[in-house]
C-alpha cells in the first residue's frame, strides 16, 4: 500500500499534518474522517518521507504522570475535541519534555491511521495489558471519553491505596530498623568493652554472658558475611520468584502467613473486582476481562486460579460456579457475583464488593500494625534487657560473694 502525505484540518479549524499508509484515495478520506478532521489536500509520499524515529525506548513515566495524562485526556475528549486535536494541543501546553516526547510519539503514529490503542502498545514499559485492552474496548464502542474517565479513577485508586499501605508500615518498619541498630550497638560496641573486665575478674562466666560474648565476637568477625548473606537470600528469592515455578510457589507461601496472609488475600480479591467492573463496563468481554483482571491481583497463585475459572467459563459453566471451582474465593464474593449474573448488574455488583474491601483493606492495615507495635516493643525490651542482665550477672555473682565473705 502506498504512503501519503496529506493536510487536513479538525472540527476547531486548526491545521493537521502527517503521512498515512492507505489503499487508495477513498481509504485515505475515510482515515482522515475517522481521526474526526477533514481533508484539504493530499500527495502521495516519496521515498525520502518517512515517519521519524520512534523515541519509545527512551521514554518512562510515572504513575502520577500516567494519571494526568488520562485525566487531561478524558476531559478533552469529554469536552467534544478530537482524538488528535486533544493529543496536539497537550504535547504543546506540556512542559515535562518526557511526556511531551511521548505525545508526540503518539501524535505522530495516530496522524499516520494507526489505532489510539496501538500508538499506546508502542510503549508497553507504560501502559499496561489493562490500560491498553480498556482503551482498545473504548475505541470500538466509540465510549473512549467514558473508559478514559473510568481509567483515572482506577489509576487515582491504586495510588490512594499504594499511599495508605506506605503511610501504615512507616512506623513499624522504622520501629525495627532501631530495633537491629540497637542490638548491633549492643553487641558490636558495648559489650567488646566488657571482655577485659570479666578477663581480669577470673571467675566462670553464667551461660547467658558465655552466649552474649560468643554472638559478640561472631558479629564482629563476621558481620560483612551476614550483610552479604542477607543480600544473598533476597537475590536469591528474588530471582527463584521470576521464574513461573518459583512464583507460584512463593505467591502461594505469602497467603498463609500469619498475619499478613489474610490483608494480601483482601488486596488481590480489591484489585481483581474493580478491575474486573471497570472491563466489563468498557465493554470488554467477560472471558478477556477475567485474564485481565487476573494480572493485576499481584499473585501468581490466584492469577493460575482465575485461569482454571476461565476455563470452566469458556465451557459455559456460570462465573460464580467457575470462580467457587477454583477454591480460592471466599463465599462473600461468590454469592455476590451470583446475584449480579441473575440481576444482569455484574460490573455494578463488583464494584460494590470493591467498596466493601476499599474499607476492609485500610481497617485491616491499622489492626496488624496496631498489633506489629507493641510486639516489637516487646520483642526489643526483651533483647535488649536480656544482653543487660548478661553483662550484669558476672557483676553480681562477684558482689554476692565479696558479700558473704
Amino acid at each position: 500500500m502506498p504512503n501519503y502525505s496529506y493536510r487536513a484540518r479538525d472540527n476547531a479549524g486548526k491545521e493537521v499534518k502527517g503521512i498515512v499508509n492507505a489503499l487508495n484515495e477513498a481509504d485515505l478520506g475515510n482515515q482522515i474522517n475517522k481521526l474526526g478532521c477533514y481533508l484539504i489536500s493530499f500527495k502521495q509520499a516519496t521515498a525520502f518521507e518517512k515517519m521519524p524515529v520512534s523515541p519509545r525506548q527512551f521514554v518512562r513515566l510515572s504513575p502520577v504522570e500516567v494519571l494526568n495524562f488520562t485525566t487531561q485526556l478524558a476531559i478533552s475528549i469529554d469536552a467534544g475535541i478530537p482524538l488528535l486535536s486533544a493529543l496536539h494541543d497537550l504535547s504543546k501546553g506540556n512542559t515535562n519534555p518526557k511526556l511531551k516526547l511521548l505525545l508526540e510519539d503518539i501524535s505522530r503514529n495516530v496522524e499516520s491511521g494507526v489505532s489510539f490503542k496501538d500508538a499506546l502498545t508502542a510503549h508497553p514499559q507504560i501502559f499496561s495489558k489493562l490500560y491498553l485492552s480498556i482503551v482498545g474496548a473504548g475505541e470500538s464502542t466509540g465510549k473512549l471519553a467514558f473508559v478514559l474517565g473510568d481509567l483515572s479513577k482506577l489509576l487515582e485508586w491504586q495510588l490512594e491505596m499504594h499511599s495508605k499501605i506506605k503511610e501504615a508500615s512507616i512506623y513499624p518498619v522504622m520501629l525495627f530498623v532501631v530495633m537491629v541498630g540497637v542490638v548491633a550497638v549492643l553487641v558490636g560496641v558495648v559489650i567488646p568493652k566488657f571482655e577485659p573486665m570479666f578477663a581480669e575478674l577470673g571467675v566462670a562466666l553464667p551461660l547467658p554472658t558465655q552466649i552474649v560474648l560468643l554472638i559478640s565476637k561472631v558479629f564482629r568477625k563476621f558481620w560483612w558475611l551476614m550483610i552479604v548473606s542477607g543480600i544473598g537470600i533476597v537475590a536469591g528469592l528474588k530471582m527463584f520468584g521470576n521464574t513461573e515455578n518459583g512464583g507460584y510457589t512463593l505467591d502461594k507461601l505469602k497467603l498463609k502467613l500469619p498475619i499478613f496472609g489474610g490483608l494480601m488475600i483482601k488486596i488481590a480479591l480489591s484489585r481483581f473486582c474493580h478491575t474486573f467492573s471497570l472491563a466489563l463496563r468498557s465493554g470488554v468481554a467477560v472471558f478477556n476481562a477475567m485474564g485481565i483482571a487476573s494480572e493485576v491481583m499481584g499473585n501468581k497463585y490466584f492469577e493460575k486460579s482465575i485461569k482454571k475459572a476461565q476455563d470452566y467459563v469458556n465451557a459455559g459453566e456460570r462465573i460464580s460456579t467457575a470462580l467457587d471451582n477454583s477454591g480460592q474465593f471466599p463465599a462473600l464474593v461468590i454469592r455476590m457475583i451470583g446475584v449480579g449474573e441473575q440481576t444482569g448488574a455484574l460490573s455494578e455488583v463488583l464494584e460494590k464488593v470493591n467498596q466493601f474491601y476499599d474499607r476492609e483493606v485500610p481497617a485491616t492495615i491499622k489492626k496488624i500494625f496496631a498489633l506489629f507495635e507493641p510486639i516489637m516493643i516487646i520483642v526489643m525490651g526483651v533483647v535488649v534487657g536480656g544482653i543487660a542482665v548478661s553483662v550484669f550477672l558476672p557483676l553480681i555473682s562477684i558482689i554476692s560473694k565479696i558479700g558473704g565473705d
